[in-house]
């Protein structure tokens, strides 16, 4: 029988508790300010976490993606990708072109150097988890991927 959590009953509470507080470590291990620092160190990546964030999102598109769509991926304001975008672009790592029949809108792709530096940023950041992972078999990181995948994807509206 497939159970439900229920945050109203004790168990549930202590279960989500427990998790939250596992992701929570994990997100700031992975993502906080000592870890970007040995990543800029290790894999030659001049960019703070959000433009690499950016930079992330920008490398993994197909197409060019308007500032509202970066923004939406992201989950944080337009004005905000706006300066990191041209942040990006002033150092080279981002192009933008203009909307065509919109002068207003832009439209954002990383560049060649832009895709550089977010390749470097993520085979440091998978070597670094394939060293802490070594113990787990390819099963437990398939199983823990695909539960923190649906984790993420009950968080995005």
């Amino acid at each position: 029988m497939d159970r439900r959590v229920d945050p109203t009953e004790p168990e549930g509470r202590a279960a989500l508790d427990g998790l939250y507080t596992a992701l929570s470590a994990l997100a700031y291990t992975m993502t906080g300010n000592r870890a970007h620092s040995r990543l800029r160190r290790e894999a030659g990546v001049s960019v703070d976490r959000a433009s690499l964030a950016v930079l992330r999102v920008l490398a993994a598109s197909p197409e060019p993606l308007r500032m509202g769509e970066l923004a939406e991926a992201l989950m944080v304001n337009a004005p905000h990708v706006t300066r990191e975008v041209r942040r990006l672009e002033d150092g080279g790592l981002v192009a933008t072109t203009r909307e065509p029949g919109d002068q207003r809108a832009r439209r954002a792709r990383a560049t060649g150097e832009g895709r550089e530096a977010v390749a470097r940023a993520e085979a440091t950041g998978k070597r670094w988890l394939g060293e802490a992972l070594g113990e787990f078999s390819p099963e437990e990181l398939e199983t823990a991927a695909a539960v923190i995948n649906r984790i993420v994807a009950g968080f995005r509206p």
